[in-house]
């Protein structure tokens, strides 16, 4: 067999390599000593801590590089999930290669220089349909959620070879799952703070959970920040890193409000441009905040979204323009219709106007990694997540907003993009000096 490093193209998936120079020498040497080549390789991915990376020969130096991915399990399949694929929705994995008369799994994947991004490995995962339709049909049941997470959390294999970890939201862990790949050339990442005395968790009168974020120094009048999802915030250590940032003088103090979800599938419903979640901040938060005396001028609020809630974010900003100064949509769902059988993709960019745009100060984020396909009916062929906020943003633009800018940062749909975006997008929206 040709285990040459030419990229697979039967596959149809640009990202994968049919080998790479660590891979095609443990297959050479398996011929000769099968228990040596296996523990030569291992001890390979042990002194890389996870994947091992390697030039590519046919990429311009430095910009692209070959990541062989090493799984060891007597299962009879293994797929790798990671954004670094770039697999066009729903797809969230690719199967492994089973190494001849070994229980070595492998999988080699080109990766651009500066990327950062979650990766794990799945023993029989479950699927979210074969369209972009049944991913968000199964998303919205609460019947199919369910068994689709606990499948997907059955499934996990972490890299026993990678000890850096991020806890995976769907699986509902309190361990973390998920390994994560840093390529050279990354942007540094903070450690996270302590919020030992920093945060407090209540229920509004309605029973909605919110958490409640302050840094050390209390009694203060804070900038407010409401970030939607408040559970995955909370999961994905978005408070311990922005901690960290403020603590670094990175991002200026802010009180942040972590709103959470009624339930894992209500998101589906009430920040799909729904006018009931504007209402509710402005009627449960709001005045709950206020009788705590911690909420500031308008100008000085920022409202916060990623996917959903970042379509929900622009919405509630076009919505009700009186309830927040600033909006922070990261990479938000932008393709969304309320009506797919009538209404083409991307109807919110529709209804942007001078009158309910240009009162707010807009800062957008994105992941490169998010630039694939979406392929659901009425967006134009080829519109993925980046094409999508790139275009909400000329909208903007076109409509008077002040847009201070378009964060397309080297991660995927994931939280390494929600961190950067508010490590860049606070000091921008809220006058401090922009991070250089």
């Amino acid at each position: 067999m040709d285990y040459s490093e030419e990229v697979v193209t039967n596959l149809g998936f640009s990202r994968l390599a049919s080998s790479s120079p660590r891979l095609a020498r443990f297959r050479d040497e398996l011929a000769d000593d099968p228990s040596a080549a296996v523990t030569s390789l291992l001890a390979d991915a042990e002194a890389a801590q996870g994947p091992i990376v390697e030039p590519s020969a046919d990429a311009h130096p430095g910009n692209e590089f070959l990541v062989t991915f090493v799984h060891v399990d007597d299962v009879d399949h293994v797929e790798l999930n990671t954004q670094a694929l770039m697999l066009s929705v729903p797809r969230q994995s690719e199967p492994m290669i089973r190494e001849p008369g070994t229980n070595v799994w492998t999988l080699v994947v080109r990766v651009a220089s500066g990327i950062t991004t979650a990766y794990r490995y799945q023993v029989d995962p479950p699927s979210l349909g074969g369209t972009t339709d049944d991913m968000i049909a199964k998303l919205s049941d609460p019947e199919q959620y369910n068994a689709f997470a606990a499948a997907y959390a059955r499934s996990i294999r972490p890299d026993r070879h990678n000890p850096r970890r991020v806890h995976d939201s769907m699986s509902g862990s309190s361990e973390p799952l998920n390994c994560v790949l840093v390529m050279p050339g990354a942007p540094d990442t903070l450690a996270e703070g302590d919020l030992e005395g920093k945060i407090e968790e209540h229920a509004l009168p309605s029973g909605r959970r919110v958490d409640v974020y302050q840094p050390a120094k209390s009694g203060e009048d804070f900038p407010l920040v409401v970030m939607l999802d408040g559970e995955y915030c909370r999961s994905g250590r978005i408070l311990e890193h922005l901690d960290a940032a403020i603590a670094a003088g990175q991002v200026p103090p802010v009180r942040v409000v972590l709103w959470h979800n009624l339930s894992p599938t209500s998101r589906m419903v009430e920040m799909a441009c729904n006018p009931a979640l504007p209402t509710a901040l402005a009627n449960e938060l709001f005045p709950w905040l206020d009788h705590r005396d911690e909420l500031p001028p308008v100008e000085q609020r920022v409202l916060a979204g990623f996917s959903y809630g970042g379509l929900a974010t622009a919405f509630v900003i076009m919505h009700r323009p009186d309830l927040f100064g600033s909006a922070m949509p990261i990479s938000a769902s932008f393709f969304y219709t309320p009506d797919p059988a009538t209404e083409p993709g991307e109807w919110l960019a529709r209804q942007v106007t001078p009158g309910n745009s240009a009162q707010a100060r807009w800062f957008l984020a994105v992941g490169q990694l998010e630039d694939t396909v979406i392929g659901l009916p009425g967006l134009e062929p080829g519109a993925t997540m980046v094409s999508g906020v790139r275009h909400f943003r000329d909208v903007l633009v076109t409509a008077g907003a002040d847009v201070t800018d378009l964060l397309e940062y080297p991660s995927g749909h994931e939280m390494f993009t929600v961190r950067a975006a508010l490590e860049r997008g606070l000091p921008a929206l809220l006058g401090a000096s922009p991070i250089p």
